[in-house]
């Protein structure tokens, strides 16, 4: 009782705490100024044009700031303790035997860190790209990165569902983001249709009008007859698009291709069913 109405040791107590408060705020300043420091880094390098996209720049940033982040926190609550006089030796070769006794279950956190940290390495997707992954050949999400950490990945869906995916369990990525994407388009005429004269017709409408489509990287090509198919010759054209942007721009020249081929007097054939009447009563009769 005596002792705690001693003003020294509450002055001690009130220093600590002060001190503490003070490292956090310390803490807390540091961060932000190195967080920025790291954002200015990266943007100052995407607009330098070294090495790097700028999706893959956002990727690195985020990494680097949640390490910083995590690794300041882990220090300052070391310095903490030991302001209060806290055995921070003791309470570490705790924490080792503890970890020991749970190393078996945290397996699974070691492998997730190991993964990230290499598929950052390999720069197998950024944040922004639109991948698959799979885990021993079954596809566990299919969409776009919407944030990579090294213990797990989040990718939103088609539809807005989101996956936060353990980095352990992806062994296989399908990146489509990377590279420009192929589209093959069929077009459909009546086979009575010459056939010559279309790919004419088609050929210089290209020549004129396929910059109109920015997401075209180059001309389309004409791959020719494909088929004939109920009436139908099936002629195809080859288109290359930036990444992901396929799926509108197939909709969109075919749409521009029906209509100049309907200008031009060529028929966009419609599937056609053969119809056949039997007079049921008369076979009845006989």
């Amino acid at each position: 009782m005596l002792e705690l109405k001693n003003p020294d040791l509450w002055m001690g107590i009130g220093g600590r705490i002060l001190a503490a408060i003070a490292i956090i705020v310390v803490a807390l300043i540091g961060i932000k100024i190195i967080n920025r420091v790291i954002g200015n880094f990266f943007k100052a390098k995407g607009k330098s044009r070294l090495k790097g996209t700028d999706k893959r720049n956002q990727t690195l940033v985020n990494v680097l700031q949640n390490a910083v982040t995590v690794f300041i926190w882990f220090v300052v609550i070391m310095m903490v303790l030991e302001f209060f006089n806290l055995p921070v030796r003791t309470l570490l070769a705790g924490a080792g035997v503890v970890g020991l006794a749970i190393g078996f279950g945290a397996q699974s956190l070691v492998k997730d860190i190991i993964t990230g940290f290499f598929i950052l390495l390999e720069n197998q997707f950024d944040k922004g790209d639109f991948v698959r992954a799979n885990t021993s050949g079954t596809t566990v999400a299919e969409g776009e990165v919407l944030s990579f950490g090294l213990r797990a990945t989040r990718i939103q869906g088609w539809e807005g569902e989101l996956f936060i995916i353990p980095n352990g369990i992806i062994n296989e990525v399908v990146n489509f983001s990377r590279y420009n994407a192929i589209s093959m388009l069929d077009i459909n005429v009546a086979v009575e249709e010459d056939l010559n004269k279309v790919e004419n017709i088609l050929e210089s409408y290209f020549k004129v009008h396929w910059q109109e489509e920015d997401t075209l990287i180059t001309k389309p090509e004409i791959l020719g007859l494909q088929g004939i198919q109920n009436g139908e010759a099936i002629i195809r054209v080859m288109l290359e698009t930036q990444p992901m942007e396929h799926f509108g721009a197939t909709r969109r020249m075919r749409k521009a291709i029906k209509n100049h081929l309907l200008e031009k007097g060529i028929q966009i054939s419609v599937p056609k069913m053969d119809i056949q009447q039997f007079d049921v009563t008369k076979n009845k009769g006989e």
